[in-house]
C-alpha cells in the first residue's frame, strides 16, 4: 500500500519508538532466527522428493484413532533431520471411537447419523507431522519423488487448512521442531470415502483449538469437515488424551502457554482509518517454557472468511525486533496469527520485549447507519497481538487519529491534545494498571457526557467518573441523562452486591448494533434509552461484566457460562429493584421458558429442546448448525439488544 499519510504516520510512529528499526550487527542471534524461518520455508514446501514406501494392512496408531492404509505414501524431503510430511494413495480405513461423554456421542449423532464413533475408507490422505510418523510407516523409503498429481495433493492442503481454518500447519510443524516439543504434533486430511474430505488434529500442546477453534478446556484432539456451502466447520468431536482419560483428569490448555504477556505499550495510527491503521506494539512478556527458538501470536483469528476479510482486512506483520535483534517472522494469507522465531534458545523464567510493527485495513466504518460516521475494529477483541486465551496484561495506548473525532477507549484517558508531527491529527492517551483480559477502542464525532457516582448507603470506594460517549442529536437522538442515570445506578447497585468498583473510570460508547459488549471500563451499546424492564436488564448485564467477565473472567470456554450466569442474574436482580417484582419475575420465566423450545437448525426448528442439548459447561460447543443459539438462548421479546456478552457476542 501506498498511502501518502499512511506512510507518514509510520514514520510518526517510528519516530516516537526512537527508531528501533534501525539495522544491527547482532549477526549470529539474527542468523539463529534466520536458521528458524528456513526451518519453516522447508516445511511449507512440503516437496514430496523424499522417496516412496508401500503399505499393506498397515496400522497407524495415533491416539484412540487407528488408521490403517493399503498402499503407497510418498514422503516429503528431510528438514533439519525431520519428514515433516507425507501423501497416501491408495485404500485406507479411519475409525476413531467415540470418549465415554454423552454430549461427544449425542453431537456425533446430530452430525453424521452415528454415536458410536468416526468411521470411514479414503483413498487419499494427506500427513502432517512433527512427531514419530515416519518412523512407523517407513525406515528405508526408495528414493524417487511423487507425481505431479500426488505432488498437487500436497501443495493445496495448507492453502486449504489457512482458509478455512486460520490455522498455518506449516508454522505449527516448525514450531514443534524447533521447540523440541512432546509429544510432537500430528494432522491428517482424509478423502475419497463415504465421509468426503474431513480431518484429524492431535496437537498435545493444544495451540490449535485454542488458537482457531477457541477450544481451550485442555482437548488434545478434533475431528473436523469443512462446510463449504457456509463457510464454517462441523466439529464431529474433541476429545481429551487417552493418558487424560485414564487419569480422569486434564490440565487447562493455558498451562502449555509459551510466554505470559504482562505489558502493551501501544500506539495505533488512524491517520487513514479508511484505509489502514498501523500499530506499533511493544510487548512485554516472561517466558514458560524452556529453549524457546519460536513463538506464536494471535490476531485477527475471528475475522470470517465471508467476503475474504481475513485475507483482506487482516493486521499484517511489518517488522519485528526483540530488544535491539531483528526477527525472522512468518504469517500467510488467510492466517489468524504469526510465528516469531528468536534468536537463540530462550530459557523458562526470561523476560523479553517485542517491537512489533502492524499494518491492515481492520477498521468497520459504520457510516450507513444513523449517517453516524462511527468507527469500530472489524473484531473488538482481536485487534493487537496475543498469544494464549484471555492473558491479563496493563495497557498504555496511544492514538493518532483525526481531529474530528473523539477517541473512546478503555482504561483512564490521561491526555487529548494536538498531536505535534501533524496538525490534522489529536492524540489521545490512555492507561489502564490493573491486569486485564482484553480492551476495545471506538472512534467517532462523539459528543461526551459524564457525570460522578458518589457511593452511599454503604457503598465503597472513592468518587467514580462516568463517561457516556453519544453521538451529536443532529446524527441520532439520545436520551444520554437516562443511560448515565442506568450507569450510575447499576453500578451503585452492584458495589453493595459486590464490593468495590474495581476500576478508577467507568463508561460507555454508542455503536450501531444490535447487541451490547463489556470491556473493562468500557461498555459498547447501541442507544439504549427506553424506559423498560428489558433496557433495565440490559445495562445492567454490561455493567455487571466489570464484576463477572472482566475482574472476575473465565479460564476456558467451559467456565464463561459463569461470567454470562452471574452478568444475567445481576441484570435481573436490579431489574426486580428499579422495575418491580413482577418485572423479575417475568424476565425469569422468559428464560426458563426459552429453554423447553426446540433447537433451531439452518433448515427450520429441530427436535426436543434446547435444555437437553447438553450441559452448560460445553459453553460455545453447544450451538452447532443442527443447535443453533442453544448456548445464548432467552426470549428477546422488546430486549435492547439481541445478544450480549464480555467481550465476545456468543
Amino acid at each position: 500500500m501506498n498511502f501518502p499519510q499512511l506512510r507518514r504516520g509510520v514514520a510518526q510512529i517510528c519516530l516516537v519508538a526512537s527508531l528501533l528499526f534501525v539495522a544491527t550487527n547482532a549477526h549470529a542471534q539474527n542468523d539463529r532466527a534466520s536458521k528458524g524461518k528456513e526451518i519453516y520455508d522447508q516445511v511449507k514446501a512440503f516437496s514430496l522428493s523424499g522417496g516412496s514406501a508401500p503399505a499393506k494392512d498397515l496400522l497407524l496408531k495415533r491416539d484412540r484413532v487407528d488408521i490403517t492404509f493399503t498402499g503407497t505414501f510418498y514422503f516429503s524431503a528431510p528438514v533439519d533431520g525431520h519428514v515433516t510430511g507425507a501423501v497416501f494413495v491408495g485404500d485406507g480405513k479411519f475409525n476413531a471411537p467415540a470418549p465415554a461423554n454423552e454430549f461427544e456421542r449425542d453431537n456425533l449423532k446430530r452430525m453424521i447419523g452415528t454415536s458410536d464413533g468416526v468411521d470411514s475408507d479414503f483413498t487419499t490422505a494427506v500427513l502432517r507431522f512433527s512427531d514419530d510418523t515416519f518412523e512407523r510407516l517407513a525406515q528405508n523409503p526408495t528414493p524417487g519423488s511423487a507425481d505431479q498429481q500426488t505432488q498437487k495433493l500436497a501443495s493445496e492442503l495448507d492453502p486449504h487448512i489457512l482458509r478455512e481454518t486460520g490455522t498455518n500447519l506449516a508454522a505449527r510443524v516448525a514450531l514443534s521442531i524447533l521447540n523440541q516439543e512432546k509429544p510432537g504434533f500430528f494432522f491428517a486430511q482424509f478423502d475419497g470415502g463415504r465421509r468426503g474430505r474431513f480431518n484429524l488434529l492431535l496437537d498435545y500442546q493444544n495451540r490449535i483449538p485454542v488458537a482457531n477453534f477457541d477450544i481451550n478446556g485442555g482437548e488434545k484432539g478434533l475431528l473436523f469437515k469443512y462446510r463449504a456451502d457456509d463457510l464454517d466447520n462441523d466439529i464431529w468431536m474433541a476429545f481429551y488424551g487417552l493418558d487424560d482419560y485414564k487419569r480422569g483428569t486434564v490440565e487447562y490448555s493455558d498451562v502449555n502457554d509459551q510466554i505470559d504477556i504482562t505489558h502493551y505499550d501501544l500506539n495505533l495510527n488512524l491517520g487513514d482509518y479508511k484505509k489502514a491503521i498501523v500499530l506499533l506494539a511493544r510487548v512485554k512478556a516472561a517466558t514458560r517454557a524452556r529453549n524457546l527458538r519460536a513463538v506464536s501470536f494471535e490476531i485477527g483469528e475471528n475475522l470470517g472468511e465471508y467476503e475474504s476479510w481475513r485475507l483482506k482486512k487482516q493486521m499484517r506483520l511489518k517488522q519485528a525486533r526483540l530488544g535491539s535483534d531483528e526477527l525472522a517472522f512468518a504469517q500467510e494469507d488467510w492466517e489468524g496469527g504469526f510465528t516469531i522465531f528468536l534468536p537463540g534458545d530462550v530459557p523458562a523464567g526470561q523476560n523479553l520485549e517485542f517491537t512489533l510493527l502492524l499494518e491492515g485495513d481492520f477498521m468497520y466504518d459504520a457510516e450507513t447507519a444513523f449517517s453516524c460516521d462511527c468507527h469500530y475494529p472489524r473484531s473488538n477483541e482481536t485487534w493487537f497481538p496475543r498469544h494464549g486465551y484471555l492473558d491479563r496484561a496493563t495497557f498504555d495506548i496511544t492514538y493518532r487519529h483525526p481531529k474530528k473525532f473523539h477517541m473512546a477507549s478503555g482504561g483512564l484517558r490521561l491526555s487529548e491534545e494536538p498531536d505535534p508531527e501533524d496538525k490534522n491529527l489529536t492524540m489521545t492517551k490512555y492507561q489502564i494498571t490493573q491486569p486485564v483480559p482484553a480492551l476495545t477502542f471506538a472512534l467517532a464525532p462523539y459528543e461526551r457526557h459524564a457525570q460522578t457516582v458518589n457511593f452511599k448507603e454503604g457503598g465503597v470506594g472513592d468518587p467514580i467518573p462516568v463517561e457516556f460517549n453519544s453521538l451529536p442529536g443532529s446524527r441520532a437522538a439520545i436520551k444520554e441523562d437516562f443511560i448515565l442515570a442506568e450507569l450510575d445506578n447499576s453500578l451503585r447497585y452492584f458495589t453493595l452486591l459486590f464490593g468495590k468498583y474495581p476500576y478508577p473510570t467507568f463508561g460507555a460508547a454508542f455503536h450501531p448494533f444490535p447487541f451490547g459488549q463489556g470491556f473493562p471500563t468500557l461498555m459498547m451499546i447501541p442507544a439504549a434509552d427506553r424506559d423498560s424492564k428489558y433496557t433495565y436488564v440490559f445495562i445492567a448485564h454490561e455493567t455487571a461484566h466489570q464484576w463477572w467477565g472482566d475482574m472476575v473472567s473465565w479460564r476456558s470456554y467451559r467456565d464463561q457460562w459463569l461470567s454470562e450466569g452471574f452478568a444475567e442474574y445481576s441484570g435481573i436482580l436490579y431489574t426486580g429493584r428499579r422495575d418491580s417484582a413482577g418485572a423479575r419475575d417475568q424476565l425469569i420465566s422468559n428464560l426458563r421458558e426459552s429453554l423447553r423450545l426446540p433447537p433451531v437448525t439452518q433448515t427450520g426448528l429441530g427436535k426436543g429442546r434446547l435444555v437437553d442439548v447438553g450441559p452448560i459447561i460445553l459453553g460455545h460447543r453447544l450451538s452447532t448448525r443442527k443447535t443453533l443459539g442453544a448456548y445464548q438462548t432467552y426470549l428477546q421479546q422488546g430486549r435492547a439488544g439481541s445478544a450480549h456478552a464480555a467481550f465476545s457476542v456468543d
